[in-house]
């Protein structure tokens, strides 16, 4: 198995977590979503599930930031996605804690300037972005 398989793989493992699951359902169901809960005292569940969900595409940031060809990942996880719905969160949690999820916006950036190499379309970005691919945060 080849290195981007295995992140893939692990990747894949990371997102299918149940408590991963169980923070982007109460994520959806949050009024005022990713930044209400970063606004959640410390230990709330909603804090506790966006620091999960942060700290997943964190970890994801860093598996990936090694490799030199991203495009299976790029294709088949919802980077930008992600990245639009837990941005106001880190924002807000970087108040306190400086580069925080900095691997994850890495991540963000790369796929951003993928998506502009690979020349797709305004409508395909819009869908990725907007979830309409992710098959589950």
């Amino acid at each position: 198995m080849d290195d981007q398989t295995e992140i893939l793989l692990a990747i894949e493992t990371l997102r299918s977590n149940p408590a991963y699951h169980a923070a982007e359902v109460l994520r959806r169901a949050t009024p005022g979503s990713s930044a209400a809960m970063a606004g959640e005292p410390e230990g709330s569940p909603e804090r506790s599930a966006i620091q999960l969900l942060i700290g997943t595409w964190e970890s994801i940031g860093v598996l990936a930031g090694g490799l030199k060809k991203r495009d299976d990942i790029f294709t088949v996880t919802p980077v930008c996605h992600m990245w639009r719905e837990l941005k106001p969160a880190i924002e807000a949690l970087r108040q306190y804690l400086p580069g925080y999820a900095e691997n994850f916006e890495e991540l963000n950036d790369a796929h951003e300037a993928w998506l502009r190499k690979q020349k797709k379309n305004a409508k395909y970005v819009s869908a990725v972005c907007g979830g309409l691919y992710a098959r589950f945060g």
